[in-house]
Parts: structure tokens; C-alpha cells; sequence
């Protein structure tokens, strides 16, 4: 049976890469994008759509393929179906937490654009006494 390691070992595989290049790419250890392929462990629902863009894939084919070749298993599919609606919930909110603190930033510098314009302002009508 195939395991979401399996399938993550076999995409990185046909792409040539190896774990420490995609590790990097997705911001965590070596270590633990080796332990998702050695089903140590299960990467977060927020890697997958990572993962799909890296290997070129869609999100379902990074799941396992437990129906053997048979007609789809309903509940697999809803399962792979929430999966990768949870991680498109969980990249939406990050991205949204992302152009938040963008937004913020941007607050910060009109700011300060605006304290410097009234110094300057303050300045030249000082100079000009």
C-alpha cells in the first residue's frame, strides 16, 4: 500500500531533487522532510500545495492511492477532498496574515513620510525667516 512518504519519495524522485533542496524550498529541516517520507511523520496540510507546485503535481496525486485500481472510495475521496481544502484554508490564512502585516508596515512608513514632510515644511519655513 502507498503512503503519503511514498508518494513524496517518488515525486522528489522524478523531479531529481533531493530532500535538503526541497527542505530548503519549503523553509523546514532536512531532517523532518525526511521523516514525512519515512512516515515518521505527516507533513502540516499548509506544505501541500508547496509540495504540488514543486513537483509539478496536484494536490491529490501527492496522496496515496489506496483503492488499488478499483472505482474511487468515496470516503478517500472526501478525506483527500478535506485534506486539500485544509490546506488551502490554512494558505489562504497565512497569506492573509501575510498582507496584514504588509498593510501595517505600509501604515508605519505613510507615517513617517508624513512626520518628514512636516519637518521639511518646518524647516523651509524656519529658513525662510
Amino acid at each position: 500500500m502507498s503512503t503519503i512518504g511514498t508518494k513524496l519519495c517518488q515525486h522528489r524522485l522524478a523531479a531529481k531533487l533531493t530532500q535538503q533542496a526541497i527542505a530548503e524550498r519549503l523553509g523546514v529541516k532536512t531532517n523532518t522532510y525526511g521523516s514525512w517520507e519515512a512516515d515518521h511523520t505527516s507533513p502540516s496540510g499548509i506544505y501541500f500545495p508547496i509540495l504540488a507546485e514543486i513537483f509539478g503535481v496536484t494536490i491529490d496525486q501527492l496522496f496515496p492511492n489506496n483503492n488499488n485500481g478499483s472505482l474511487p472510495n468515496k470516503t478517500n475521496t472526501t478525506a483527500h477532498k478535506m485534506d486539500e481544502n485544509e490546506a488551502l484554508k490554512l494558505v489562504l490564512q497565512s497569506k492573509e496574515e501575510e498582507l496584514a502585516a504588509k498593510e501595517a508596515i505600509i501604515a508605519g512608513q505613510s507615517a513617517q513620510i508624513q512626520k518628514l514632510q512636516q519637518e521639511l515644511a518646518n524647516y523651509k519655513t524656519k529658513e525662510g525667516e
